[in-house]
C-alpha cells in the first residue's frame, strides 16, 4: 500500500498517485476518472470506454481491400 498526501489545488483538494501506481494502472495526464464514495473510503475508476489507441492495438494485421468487380454503370470509384 502506498501512502500519499492530500494537497490543495485552487479551491479543491487533490490526491497524488505515485508514478509507479499510475503507470501500472495505465493512467496518463488528462485522463478522466470517476470517483465514488464507499463506506470505507473512495473508489477511483476509469470510464468503461476504451481509447482508440487501445482498440487499434488489438488489430493483428491490416485487412485486404475488397473488390466488387468491374463497374457496370455510373458507380465508378476512383
Amino acid at each position: 500500500m502506498n501512502e500519499t498526501k492530500i494537497a490543495r489545488y485552487g479551491n479543491s483538494l487533490t490526491v497524488r498517485l505515485p508514478a509507479a501506481l499510475a503507470r501500472d494502472l495505465g493512467f496518463r495526464e488528462g485522463d478522466r476518472v470517476q470517483i465514488r464514495r464507499l463506506e470505507t473510503g473512495i473508489a477511483i475508476e476509469r470510464p468503461v470506454r476504451a481509447r482508440l489507441e487501445e482498440r487499434l492495438s488489438t488489430v493483428l494485421e491490416q485487412e485486404a481491400e475488397l473488390s466488387s468487380g468491374s463497374a457496370l454503370g455510373a458507380e465508378r470509384f476512383e
